[in-house]
């Protein structure tokens, strides 16, 4: 190595042992406070106390609860088995009109899901579910439930 090549690698490792301390810590200042990110899934609702009716099929445990006055109606399904369809969608279908259809929500892995339903379909009688597929376009189940 040439004198001039010496002298000129001794500058860079003295700059290095400079700036690597430097960088490091400026990079240990940079890291942001804890981040909050909005939940890919929301919360699941509180569960209502009286369960009204409950019926299985398959491997869904289906109840229909409310609160102590009547006022509010909540669908509870508990998964018992990993789903064949991870992208089965849960759909109220109303009673004069079968075509006329509400997304309650999504059915992902087991575990207990909860939908709470609107005023209408709380003051309805028969609970019709549609358990659908979208990707594939089918029906895979449909369960009506009577108060």
């Amino acid at each position: 190595m040439t004198p001039f090549l010496r002298k000129a690698h001794r500058y860079i490792w003295f700059s290095f042992a400079v700036l690597l301390p430097v960088g490091w810590l400026a990079a240990v200042l940079a890291i942001p406070d804890a981040v909050w990110q909005q939940p890919v899934r929301p919360e699941e609702p509180e569960q209502l106390p009286l369960e009204v009716r409950s019926t299985q099929s398959g491997d869904f445990v289906i109840s229909l609860r409310q609160d102590s006055s009547g006022t509010q109606r909540q669908i509870e399904i508990l998964i018992t088995r990993p789903l064949t369809n991870p992208n089965t969608m849960l759909l109220l279908e109303k009673a004069n009109n079968r075509e006329d259809k509400t997304l309650l929500g999504l059915l992902g892995s087991r575990g207990i899901h909860r939908f709470n339903l609107d005023s209408t379909a709380a003051r309805s009688n028969n609970l019709t579910l549609r358990f659908e597929d979208n990707i594939q376009g089918r029906l895979l189940r449909t369960v009506v439930l009577h108060p």
